[in-house]
């Protein structure tokens, strides 16, 4: 028992048990796996939350880096987000993927996406082809990585998304025990793909605009400005690698790969991607009556909207909560009303005052809805 001297100023922290180090990482290895869960029963997908998520499954399976793919209705990487391969071997994936990836001998997120084979662990001891492949040169090594665990991530039997985690060079390979962290993460991620209802209040913010012009005969682009090249090259999606550089020409099907289709709408189109989700609208311009060899143009419009709600789960990240009071303060922050919390959490009226006294002292919030307002500022 620590002992005061007379005299002497209590420290405070000092009286607090401190943990042991290995009981401290159990506490935060526990809190991870909490916070995975919130984020993805918020059912936004996986390509919103992917830095957050690969961030989580790097830490909790130990890893050097991870990467998240998210696919098409072809089963093809839609787009990806990768902690840090270089913007070279992130540009070669995006253009070139269909010319050097895919193909018998090229164990790559098309063959792992695949259901024919181990949902998890498929590149665990992979054979001598591998280390030849341009999937493993081009990509792999080509990024400071070496060992990789893989695994697919399924709904209603089709793969939504594939997980790859690595290793460098010289580092202890992975194992059955990784690959056992890596498929409980399954279920949660699973869960991104069931789709919450929209929030009652705006559920974006808006942040970056940008435009394209497209000549509207042949939807080749003929002008881009420098937000949206910078949309575009955060954005991760196949057919549009345009990482590390100001001055790389747009593809000229820039239009197929923002989904715009042939009979324009006033519908926005919405693209998942890292961060959030790019707002993509296209509006047809007609030149003034009279011009003498003048063509319509397209003008897309490109914004980036964050979604607030995964906002408010990050804000509830930082503050010390237990889970439990971590699920209410997100009730809260997500629009749920005080009365709800019974129901939804199985919290006692008596227990609920007690838990969120203190969520309120530690948010510095008043009541229930203040507390929603701080979180969703």
């Amino acid at each position: 028992m620590n002992r005061v001297k007379r005299g002497q100023a209590i420290d405070k922290e000092a009286m607090v048990p401190q943990l042991p180090a290995h009981a401290r990482t159990v506490v935060a290895k526990q809190q991870l796996w909490h916070e995975l869960d919130m984020l993805c029963r918020l059912g936004v997908g996986l390509a919103p939350i992917a830095p957050e998520v690969c961030g989580a499954l790097r830490t909790l399976v130990g890893a050097d880096a991870a990467a998240l793919f998210w696919m098409d209705e072809q089963g093809l990487p839609a787009g990806f987000f990768h902690e840090d391969s270089p913007a070279s071997t992130q540009n070669l994936f995006l253009n070139e993927f269909e010319r050097l990836f895919v193909g018998a001998r090229e164990t790559n997120v098309f063959a792992l996406a695949r259901p024919d084979g181990p949902r998890v662990g498929r590149l665990l001891t992979p054979d001598a082809s591998y280390f030849r492949s341009n999937s493993y040169n081009l990509l792999v090594r080509a990024s400071g990585h070496h060992h990789v665990l893989d695994m697919r991530v399924e709904v209603l039997g089709r793969t939504r998304a594939v997980v790859s985690l690595f290793r460098a060079p010289g580092a202890r390979g992975f194992d059955a025990d990784n690959a056992a962290v890596l498929e409980r993460t399954t279920a949660h991620l699973a869960r991104a793909f069931a789709r919450a209802p929209t929030p009652p209040w705006n559920d974006s913010i808006d942040s970056l605009v940008g435009h394209v012009l497209l000549d509207a005969a042949d939807r080749r682009p003929v002008l881009v400005d420098v937000p949206a090249r910078l949309l575009l090259q955060t954005a991760n999606l196949r057919g549009v690698g345009l990482k590390g550089g100001s001055d790389a020409p747009l593809p000229s099907d820039i239009a197929s790969h923002l989904g715009l289709r042939s009979d324009l709408t006033d519908q926005p189109i919405r693209i998942p991607v890292p961060h959030g989700v790019l707002v993509v609208k296209a509006h047809l311009m007609h030149p003034p009556t009279g011009t003498a060899g003048s063509s319509a143009q397209l003008l897309l419009t490109l914004q980036l909207q964050r979604m607030r709600q995964i906002d408010v789960v990050r804000r509830i990240r930082e503050l010390p909560l237990s889970p439990l009071q971590r699920e209410i303060a997100a009730l809260a922050g997500l629009g749920h009303a005080r009365a709800d919390c019974t129901a939804l959490t199985g919290v006692g009226q008596a227990a609920l005052k007690k838990h969120l006294r203190v969520i309120l002292d530690v948010a510095g919030a008043t009541d229930w809805d203040s507390l929603a307002r701080a979180l969703r500022a």
